[in-house]
């Protein structure tokens, strides 16, 4: 393993030849000449010493009677001996170590840590709007400043500390652990209408007067459950209007009309194992495929993509990974009538379950399979029974009025 802390200065693998390699070592170790990497191959000892070290050999190889052969040089020294007419490699590091320190200066990274209620691109957003941003220089920034606006803009967050590290811009978080809650709607007259047309089958009432019973038809926009509360005297009239906000668990059955039609006779692939594998690479709206053309006439391609990020939120427009061609020969089958079966009932299902997370549960299927001159067909009516009930404000009426009744008429 090449020793790094000698290569600034230079070193060289030499050789040594000798009749007394106790007596040389001795004496390199006597003279403080370090020498590392040592190796005895068939009497010969191979070594690596600093430049400085290996001129001051010369007075030891004689009294020990060594001779020294180099077998190689390494270190910046040599390097740049190797290369002094490459003047363009020179003035490209010396670029780079200027661009370097011109970029040091600014902030290409903003890590935030600690947040759980606030994304933290909704915070790097905020940081945007404020005119913190990659690439913005680090003598514009104040961390206590960036701090006071973030307790300010987000209620939630309790404490944050920001300081530089470098490039980077670390924003450490704490946020209130206080359970959110969703407000609750300011209390008013409300009516609860159909929001579709269907026969009831169930109603519980828990607030409000009913409109409609149980078994009785429906239609989209009547109201099931008025929030006016009509209050009677003693003669059973009524003598003025109460409202409140209806509430009522009412459930409502439907038609759905069901219909799927498709051939007997389909087409699948044969994947034939054989593919072509190659690089690409995206910049914006350029897209370049690295790899030969394929000659197959059917194929189909997959493509894993990685994005480009100089810093851990920091992202350039620009992709690469790989592209894999698959060759596939086209092949017709026909299904048999059980496969055509399972494909209906299969379709069917996939849909009762998208139902059925929607809150939607199905009473009835009078679904029916037709299978005529290689055309499967599936028709029929679900029965559908899904919770009903819109909140509309209640219409307000104006408060009845006492009668007076004069006793000499």
């Amino acid at each position: 393993m090449q020793d790094w802390s000698h290569y600034g200065k230079g070193y060289v693998r030499i050789k040594a030849y000798t009749q007394s390699p106790e007596r040389f070592l001795n004496l390199c170790a006597y003279h403080k000449i370090t020498v590392w990497n040592l190796v005895n191959k068939n009497d010969v000892y191979e070594m690596n010493i600093s430049i400085k070290d290996f001129f001051r050999l010369k007075n030891i190889c004689k009294k020990t009677g060594t001779r020294v052969l180099i077998t190689g040089k390494y270190g910046l020294p040599f390097f740049f001996y190797r290369n002094k007419k490459r003047k363009a490699f020179f003035i490209g590091i010396f670029l780079s170590f200027l661009i370097m320190f011109f970029l040091s200066g600014y902030i290409w990274n903003i890590h935030v840590e600690g947040n759980i209620h606030n994304s933290t691109q909704s915070i790097l957003d905020y940081l945007e709007e404020i005119d913190i941003h990659h690439g913005i220089p680090k003598k514009d920034l104040d961390c206590a400043v960036i701090a006071e606006k973030l307790r300010g803009e987000f209620s939630d967050i309790t404490w944050v500390s920001a300081k530089i590290t470098g490039s980077r811009l670390l924003l450490e978080i704490k946020e209130n652990d206080k359970i959110h809650t969703e407000k609750i709607p300011e209390k008013g007259a409300y009516d609860l209408i159909s929001d579709k047309t269907g026969k009831i089958v169930s109603m519980v009432t828990r607030k409000g007067t009913p409109v409609k019973k149980v078994g009785e038809l429906c239609k989209k926009g009547e109201i099931l459950v008025s929030g006016r509360l009509d209050i009677l005297n003693d003669s059973k009239e009524v003598a003025k209007y109460e409202y409140t906000d209806a509430d009522a668990d009412i459930y409502v059955q439907y038609p759905l009309e069901y219909y799927q039609q498709f051939s007997m006779i389909y087409q699948k692939p044969i994947y034939t194992g054989r593919q072509r594998k190659g690089y690409v690479l995206q910049a914006g709206d350029y897209y370049f495929d690295l790899k030969r053309k394929s000659q197959w006439e059917t194929f189909d391609t997959t493509t894993n993509l990685k994005q480009l990020r100089l810093t851990e939120n920091f992202k350039l427009p620009v992709f690469y990974g790989t592209s894999t061609d698959y060759e596939y020969k086209t092949q017709e089958f026909v299904y048999t009538e059980k496969e055509a079966k399972e494909k209906v009932q299969s379709h069917l299902r996939v849909l009762l379950k998208s139902l059925e997370e929607k809150g939607v549960q199905i009473s009835e299927n009078h679904v029916k399979i037709n299978i005529q001159k290689n055309v499967c067909t599936a028709s029929g009516t679900l029965q559908a029974v899904e919770k009903a009930g819109k909140k509309v404000p209640t219409d307000i009426l104006p408060q009845q009025t006492e009668r007076k009744i004069d006793i000499n008429e």
